[in-house]
């Protein structure tokens, strides 16, 4: 009895492995005998000899006898068969890329058209998320966003997470501004170290700041209403409104820092100076004139600090952010 399939995923269909499978354990079989021990209704036998010999699965001798080719041969083949197909169907799917750049001129080509002033009132918390998620969808090259907030509801991060996922797929630049406390929300700062790890670059301000998102560097989003972002929002195309847009989020970045960038304390500053060049902790522990265990317990929780394993990694670490 021939076990389950295990040729499905190389294209080879069910009835063809099953003829396969038992030309193997039968060889010398003629199609009869091979149709009576395959179960298969008359003149369906041919076929798939047919279809077996075209892919040099197996050999038909002189006197209508089968034989069949060694498995390895058989995979080996079927594998590069395989991959060449769904290397084409690659190709196929990434040059219907083109395809969105079009559509998305005629969407472009449409908001101008219907928003001749350059400014386009959106009401209403859903309509704004959808409108986003309409801009974001048709964002190819760069996303640009500020959270005044720093924490961020649930049902905000459900709203955004999967265009902010799709964006990352599609390998769009994204950059993002959050108010201070963002990484002390753990909802927020769960869907942040998501983000982080596809991409995105965080940056968190202790400086009052402003909402706006900017898609590619062509529309603009602000809120209505600053302290209450479900009144509604303002698409903006208007060149010169865009410009200082993108000026405002450019200052917010650069006075802002990375949420791994947390500043040292005093007494962390100088273990990590004397950690570096000590060669032993008696020594380290002299110069900062502190007993050698309360030395250890103070290198250890600097190595906490910094997530090393090690003084070598700490040191390392320390080095990569700027702190010596």
């Amino acid at each position: 009895m021939v076990d389950r399939s295990v040729l499905t995923h190389l294209a080879v269909e069910p009835r063809e492995e099953l003829a396969y499978r038992v030309i193997l354990r039968s060889p010398g079989l003629g199609p009869e005998a091979l149709a009576l021990a395959c179960g298969f209704e008359p003149g369906e036998v041919d076929a798939v000899v047919e279809r077996l010999q075209e892919r040099s699965m197996v050999k038909l001798d002189r006197r209508q006898r089968l034989a069949a080719t060694d498995p390895g041969v058989v995979v080996e083949r079927l594998i590069e068969q395989r991959l060449g197909e769904i290397h084409e169907e690659l190709r196929e799917v990434i040059a219907s890329r083109n395809l969105a750049e079009v559509l998305a001129e005629d969407h472009r080509q449409g908001i101008g058209n219907a928003v001749p002033t350059g400014v386009e009132r959106v009401e209403g918390l859903e309509e704004v998320r959808e409108r986003i998620d309409e801009l974001t969808f048709f964002t190819h090259h760069e996303l640009l966003s500020v959270q005044a907030r720093g924490a961020m509801s649930a049902g905000a991060i459900e709203a955004t997470r999967e265009p902010d996922l799709r964006c990352l797929r599609r390998g769009v630049e994204m950059r993002t501004v959050f108010g201070a406390g963002a990484m002390d929300d753990p909802l927020t700062a769960g869907y942040l170290r998501e983000l982080m790890a596809k991409g995105m670059q965080v940056r968190i301000s202790d400086s009052p700041l402003e909402r706006v998102l900017i898609f590619d560097r062509r529309t603009a989003l602000v809120p209505i209403d600053p302290q209450d972002s479900s009144q509604g929002a303002l698409v903006v195309h208007q060149a010169g409104m865009l410009a200082s847009l993108l000026a405002l989020f450019e200052r917010f970045w650069e006075n802002a820092s990375r949420p791994d960038e947390e500043r040292l304390s005093d007494n962390e500053q100088q273990v990590l100076r004397v950690m570096i060049k000590a060669d032993k902790d008696e020594a380290g522990a002299r110069e900062l004139n502190i007993s050698v265990r309360t030395y250890r317990s103070r290198v250890a929780e600097l190595m906490r600090h910094l997530g090393a394993t090690n003084r070598v990694q700490a040191a390392l670490t320390a080095r990569e952010r700027g702190w010596i």
